[in-house]
């Protein structure tokens, strides 16, 4: 089974998000998707999707890649949206920063990683 054809049917605004314009992705079918990310290696046939290897690899020039952006604690890391009966978005909730994020533990994954400690994530086929 292709994943990335299954993806691109059930999600189509995937086929044309661009991660390089720097907006965030969003579809109201699936609010609370952020990011399309793929296991392969590679772009080719994958529009719209990052590779998990360039989300988990830190360039060799980060500041390049960073165009002059402080990362600090105080930097906003997450939102929430506010969502309607019929999954549409009606407004901004609260913003958390990097700080919040970690001390909250709202995204355990996320924090397990930084803390160094191993935690299973149910997926198909995967343990992370």
């Amino acid at each position: 089974m292709n994943y990335v054809n299954l993806v691109e049917s059930v999600i189509p605004e995937v086929r044309i998000f661009n991660v390089d314009d720097g907006m965030p992705f969003f579809t109201p079918r699936f609010p609370q998707l952020r990011l399309p990310i793929h296991t392969g290696f590679d772009y080719q046939d994958k529009a719209g999707m990052v590779p998990l290897n360039d989300i988990l690899c830190v360039p060799t020039d980060l500041k390049r890649a960073l165009h002059g952006a402080a990362m600090e604690g105080s930097t906003p890391l997450r939102g929430e949206l506010i969502v309607g009966k019929d999954g549409i978005p009606t407004g901004v909730g609260k913003v958390m920063s990097n700080n919040d994020v970690i001390k909250s533990g709202v995204w355990p994954e996320f924090s397990s990683i930084l803390k160094k400690e191993y935690r299973e994530v149910s997926g198909v086929g995967n343990v992370w």
